[in-house]
Order: C-alpha cells, then sequence, then structure tokens
C-alpha cells in the first residue's frame, strides 16, 4: 500500500472511529477497533515481514518443545535470547502443532490492539472527564500509526507483549496510587521482566514512585484518609512480595543454567565507550525526530500548569525517561524501524495525548470558540500528526530488502535440511532463519549465541549494534563443515575472488575470517542452484589430508 493511501484510508478509518464515539458515547470501544484497524491497514506495509532474530527465538522455543531445554544447540547452555515469556507462550503453542511462524505474527499482532487499548486506559487514568475519552481515543490511533509499533507487533518478536504488559503495569500502579487498589502491579512487572530484562528498569522506577506516594498519605491532614507508616511499609511489601515470588524464582533457574547475570546478547551488544553513548543518542535523536518524541516533554508543563493527574503523569514520564536513558546507554539497536522504541510507545503516546489534552482543556480564552470550530482544530491537528506518523513507513525500503533476504535465508536453510547431512555443523552471520529452518547444529560468528564471542574484549560503538564482536580463529578451531557468508542467494555462483565484494561491509565477522589464509586452506568454495538462477553459495571443509589418499587409493 502506497503511502498516499495509507494516509488516506487511516484518517478515514480515524474519523469514522470519532463519529462513533460522538453518536454512540463509547470512545473505549471507538479507540480500539479503529486503532486495531489503522494497525491492520499499517501493517499491509509490514505484515509479511519476520525478523530474522524471530527465529532464534523459535530455535530455542522449539528445542524447549522438543525436550532438549532452552537451549541454542542441544548441550550448549547459552541464552541467546531476551524474551524468556515469549520463548515460553511459543513453546507451549510449538507442542501444540501450532506452526511458530504464523502464530507469532498474529499473537503479536493480538497483543498489539490489547496495546492499543492499554493506551486508551492509560491515557484516561492521566486526565479526567471527556477530555481524559478525547486524549485515550488520540493515543490510541497515534499508537497505531507507530512505524516501530506496527512493525514489530508482527514481526515475531516479544514487543507487544512487553508493551501490553508494561502499559497493564503502569495502570495497575495508577490505581493503587489514586483509588487504593491491591498492589497486583508487582507481579505483572514480574511477568514484564521475564518478557524482556528492562523490565527490571521500570520496575525499580515504580519502586521509587511507590515509595514517594506513601508520603501525602502519611501526613495527610484529612484523618480519614492517613495512614500509618507500618500501614504503608505492609503495602509496599505486599507489592514487592508479587514480584518477588514470581521473578526470583525464574532468575534463581536461568543464573543457574546460564552462570551469567545478564543475557549472553547483552554481553555480545554492549560495551562501555561513548562511542557507543553517541550511536544511542543518535538512535534516540532519530526517533525524535522522525516521531515527534519530543512531545512527551508536555508532561512536566501539563502537570505543573494543568488538570492532569499530577503524580500519576510524572511516574509515566520517569518510566519513558528511564526508558530512553537506557536506550541510549546500550547504544540504540541495529535492527530496522528503532525497534527499541516500540516497547514503550503505549506509554508514550498517552502521556502526549494525556498532556496536550490537559493543556487544551486548561486553556483561558476571553472569548470561547464555538464548539464546532474546537472538534474540527481537533480533527485537522490528530490528522496531520496521523499523517506525519505513519510518513516514515512510506519510506522503508530497507524492509522491502529485509523480507527478500528473508526469503533467501528460508530456502537456503531447507536446502540444508534436505541436503546437508544431520552431523554437520554449520557456521552463519545472520544466525535466524538458516539455523532455524537446516536444524543443524550452528555456529553464530557475531556471537549472540556463542558464549565465547560475546564475551571478548572488544570495543564496541562505531558499528550497528549487534554486529561488531568476531573472533575468525575461534570459529576456525570449531571446524564447522559448512561455512556461510553470503546469506541471500545470487544470480550467479560465487567465486573466490567474489567474496572480496564483502571487504567494505560493515560486519567485522565476515571481513577478518575472509583474510584468514587457514579459512582458503581448509575450505573450499561451492555454490549449488537450489532454484532455478538463483545459487545458494557456502565454504565447505575439505577433507582431511588422510581422507583424501585413502579415497585416492579406491579402485
Amino acid at each position: 500500500m502506497t503511502f498516499p493511501w495509507l494516509v488516506a484510508i487511516s484518517i478515514a478509518v480515524a474519523g469514522a472511529g470519532w463519529g462513533i464515539a460522538r453518536v454512540m458515547r463509547r470512545y473505549d470501544v471507538a479507540a480500539i477497533v479503529s486503532g486495531g484497524v489503522i494497525l491492520w491497514l499499517h501493517a499491509i506495509v509490514y505484515f509479511d515481514y519476520t525478523s530474522d532474530d524471530a527465529y532464534i527465538s523459535y530455535r530455542y522455543a522449539r528445542n524447549f518443545a522438543d525436550g532438549l531445554g532452552i537451549v541454542w544447540n542441544p548441550g550448549e547452555h547459552v541464552e541467546g535470547y531476551t524474551n524468556f515469556l515469549w520463548v515460553l507462550v511459543l513453546s507451549g503453542l510449538d507442542k501444540a502443532g501450532a506452526d511458530l511462524v504464523l502464530t507469532g505474527r498474529w499473537l503479536g499482532f493480538g497483543l498489539g490492539v490489547v496495546a492499543i487499548a492499554g493506551a486508551y486506559q492509560l491515557s484516561r487514568e492521566l486526565l479526567d472527564g471527556h477530555a481524559g475519552k478525547v486524549a485515550g481515543f488520540v493515543a490510541a490511533l497515534l499508537l497505531a500509526a507507530s512505524g516501530p509499533f506496527a512493525v514489530w507487533s508482527s514481526a515475531g518478536l516479544e514487543n507487544s507483549l512487553f508493551a501490553a504488559l508494561v502499559a497493564a503495569a503502569a495502570i495497575l500502579h495508577v490505581r493503587e496510587c489514586e483509588h487504593g487498589w491491591f498492589p497486583a502491579s508487582g507481579a505483572v512487572w514480574a511477568f514484564a521482566a521475564m518478557a524482556r530484562p528492562e523490565g527490571l528498569l521500570l520496575f525499580a522506577v515504580s519502586g521509587v514512585f511507590k515509595l514517594v506516594e506513601t508520603v501525602p498519605r502519611i501526613r495527610s491532614d484529612d484523618e480519614a484518609e492517613r495512614t500509618s507508616a507500618f500501614d504503608e511499609a505492609v503495602w509496599i511489601a505486599v507489592w514487592a512480595l508479587g514480584f518477588a515470588l514470581i521473578f526470583a524464582p525464574y532468575f534463581a533457574w536461568r543464573y543457574v543454567t546460564y552462570d551469567w547475570i545478564f543475557p549472553n546478547t547483552y554481553y555480545a551488544k554492549v560495551g562501555d565507550g561513548k562511542e557507543q553513548y553517541e550511536r544511542g543518542l543518535q538512535y534516540l535523536q532519530t526517533f525524535a525526530q522522525q516521531y515527534a518524541a519530543w512531545l512527551v516533554l508536555l508532561a512536566p508543563v501539563a502537570a505543573a500548569v494543568s488538570a492532569i493527574r499530577r503524580i500519576p503523569a510524572l511516574y509515566v514520564f520517569a518510566l519513558v525517561l528511564a526508558w530512553c536513558g537506557y536506550v541510549v546507554y546500550v547504544g540504540g539497536d541495529g535492527l530496522v524501524r528503532l525497534r527499541f522504541f516500540s516497547f514503550i510507545s503505549p506509554l508514550m503516546y498517552a502521556l502526549v495525548a494525556a498532556s496536550a489534552g490537559a493543556l487544551i482543556a486548561g486553556a483561558r480564552f476571553e472569548r470561547q470558540p464555538p464548539r464546532w470550530l474546537a472538534e474540527a482544530a481537533l480533527v485537522v491537528a490528530v490528522a496531520g500528526l496521523l499523517a506525519f506518523t505513519l510518513q516514515p513507513s512510506s519510506r522503508d525500503f530497507a524492509l522491502r530488502d529485509e523480507r527478500a533476504a528473508m526469503e533467501d535465508r528460508i530456502a537456503m536453510g531447507r536446502w540444508l535440511r534436505d541436503n546437508a547431512d544431520s552431523n554437520d555443523v554449520i557456521a552463519v552471520v545472520a544466525a535466524g532463519a538458516i539455523p532455524y529452518e537446516s536444524r543443524l547444529v550452528t555456529i553464530d560468528m557475531l556471537g549472540l549465541n556463542d558464549e565465547h564471542i560475546a564475551h571478548r574484549e572488544i570495543d564496541v560503538g562505531l558499528l550497528p549494534a549487534g554486529h561488531e564482536k568476531y573472533d575468525s580463529q575461534y570459529v576456525l578451531d570449531r571446524q564447522p563443515d559448512i561455512i556461510i557468508l553470503v546469506d541471500f542467494l545470487t544470480e550467479n555462483p560465487f567465486a573466490r575472488e567474489d567474496y572480496a565484494t564483502f571487504e567494505g561491509t560493515l560486519i567485522p565477522a565476515r571481513v577478518d575470517l575472509l583474510k584468514q589464509q587457514r579459512l582458503w586452506a581448509e575450505y573450499e568454495v561451492r555454490a549449488v542452484e537450489i532454484e532455478e538462477g538463483r545459487w545458494f553459495n557456502m565454504l565447505v571443509r575439505r577433507a582431511p589430508v588422510a581422507v583424501r589418499a585413502s579415497a585416492s587409493a579406491q579402485p
């Protein structure tokens, strides 16, 4: 779907939803349905794309379902995933006979709609009355129109699961603060931290606000609302216990199993140099420019001068701010369409919509404009913001190339599954679809699923995150039977000199390996035409000298 049609139809859907909301007075239903339709329309641009990294999760899930444990290769305990809860869910579905690729896509989309509902409800928690309903409606539409959220809701990873859990935990936190609900958000934060380890950071921010929120209740002048320090301590302890009872056994298991505090992917991607932080700042700046993320700065203004619920608004603002700081610290992400910001998008759009709604509702004019004019201005503003937010998707040519590359990798993996020996070991750069489809023991040359490479002391920050670490000698010492450096099909078979075209690429693991004389001494260039005019290129280990001599002596 081209950009003008995507925008035009999305704005028409938004307008229809607004009309339904005004007539039926059900802003919640209108927001969820309209947001879901826009997400689906937006997903037409992205929906048949599954990330190569999703196949990593699928491989862990399938191995677990097959009784091998949550492992990359049988017998090797390395935590090359960061989404335990997602892997666990997928494993159960695989055990039930579901197709993991289709299941991951549709389950992610469904959870994306749940996150849209969360954005609506969180806006309502931040802003009372009719203004809150309008803000919720706007937040739902903007979330559905967000490129990072749309692509990663259906790309096979845990993004929408984590986003939905974070939105649910934030909503419960506000209700616990404002309405005295039972402190169940601690348990939801535990599930969020099992979906992604960054949930621990957001849980910690919530803990700080839980402590701060007790002070007004202890010091309240209203005797009916005043509570004792003991009661507040018990209340916080119950909240923390809800988290600990779920998360502590999981963390103990993963530490005993994998031996490291953080997942292996953290060590493969994150360093401590200024280049990494500069890359993270650039990542944040790109998101702020493409999706007007700077609008979150309306929150502290709204908290100071409007009727928005002050502490809840500052709480959500703190969650968003902490996430941005974390993204800068880890240096952003190497995957397409600003993936890391999809996780926090429900909170961001709820905060922006509620803050803007509070400021507009609290504005004082010498002469109030007619109601129809105010609504027309709102419609125009929302339509303009929708068009602005949808715009980057229209130019997302990287997804087109990624989609084509994924089709090639799937074909390559299936060819290996059908033609390679089941005991063969392969070494790959793109450690997703090829290992998943081939089902062969695999060496991940970028280290996401390899403990040795991930823990090498190599400066990071100048190249895309997750594509910087390598150890060519280690890979050759492991003597893989097949090394795959060309992770796409070519129109002609590669000769040795054709591999020189990779010398200028941004993947040191590939460039450095091609410089090793051992590689050319121990491996020979092979190519096979697996589709008409489509060649699969690989480097195949030469038979040992003794074996070659024995073979040549045969009559």
